[in-house]
């Protein structure tokens, strides 16, 4: 066959006219969102405003590596690697590599979650077909947002579009992470959340942590500010309201129970606490879902 020509396509005979390949209960995202960060200090003070919730998260890092805190997992993410974030996944941003940065974030809904379980709590390496879906579904959010274009079919392909990027992390995750990564022996933030996990059901104040790691409160204090990039305080009551919003959302638990479970000493100071927080109270809150 002669140069610049291509081969011509063959495709066999079907066995069977009446059986094709794929499932119809494929899910498909919806309610999809998508922003960036570009400063450390605009990624971790978000992340203080952003509360447990029942959408996924699947951040991009595009450019400086830094970590991902998942419940008590402290994960690097590093350029061209992705994680998907689940719902209700207590998480939080530390040690990025300078002041700027460039990390993409695409939130959404999606039904069954357990079609994603093979991503849950793993760094992938994206693969070259699968940067070019991320940068394809950057594209499109672009478009839909722009009033020329929006419409009801291009908000159907950013869907197809994501769903594409979701089954090619799928594949890059079955090449490339078979394993939890190594966790950093000396990450504070990692150690806050493990205490804060180990000490569920108990009221957990920062002199409390400070005995616990050896250090004096105003030290902690530093560390902790210079690493997670929020004071203590201010973590320690997020973490208590991201736990009883999952607890509410997912549980049948009574509000004695929850209050107890998330650590805030007695039913009345979680309502009071809570409705400060998020404007809502713990009964209003749950009757939302």
């Amino acid at each position: 066959m002669s140069s610049g020509k291509k081969a011509r396509l063959q495709l066999e005979e079907p066995l069977d006219y009446f059986k094709g390949i794929g499932k119809s209960e494929l899910p498909t995202p919806t309610n999809i969102l998508m922003f960036q960060r570009l400063t450390k200090k605009k990624l971790q003070q978000e992340a203080l405003q952003n509360r447990s919730h029942h959408r996924f998260v699947l951040a991009l890092n595009l450019e400086t590596e830094g970590h991902i805190h998942v419940d008590n997992l402290a994960l690097p993410l590093r350029p061209d690697q992705a994680l998907l974030i689940f719902p209700y996944q207590f998480h939080h941003f530390s040690l990025p590599r300078s002041q700027t940065l460039n990390w993409l974030f695409c939130t959404f809904e999606l039904e069954p979650r357990t079609f994603l379980e093979p991503l849950r709590n793993r760094v992938i390496d994206a693969s070259a077909h699968t940067r070019q879906t991320r940068d394809d579904l950057t594209e499109e959010w672009g478009r839909l947002t722009d009033p020329q274009w929006g419409g009801d079919l291009q908000a159907e392909q950013l869907q197809a579009t994501l769903m594409r990027l979701l089954l090619a992390l799928m594949q890059d995750r079955q090449a490339t992470a078979s394993d939890l990564p190594p966790e950093p022996a000396d990450e504070l933030l990692r150690a806050v959340n493990r205490l804060m996990s180990e000490w569920r059901g108990r009221t957990v104040g920062v002199a409390d942590l400070a005995n616990a790691m050896e250090l004096s409160e105003s030290r902690l204090r530093t560390r902790f500010k210079d690493s997670a990039g929020i004071p203590l305080g201010s973590y320690i009551q997020n973490y208590r309201i991201n736990r009883a919003m999952a607890l509410l959302r997912t549980t049948n638990l009574s509000m004695a129970d929850i209050s107890e479970e998330a650590g805030f000493g007695s039913p009345q100071s979680f309502s009071r606490v809570f409705k400060k927080e998020t404007g809502q109270t713990p009964r209003t809150y749950r009757l939302q879902i």
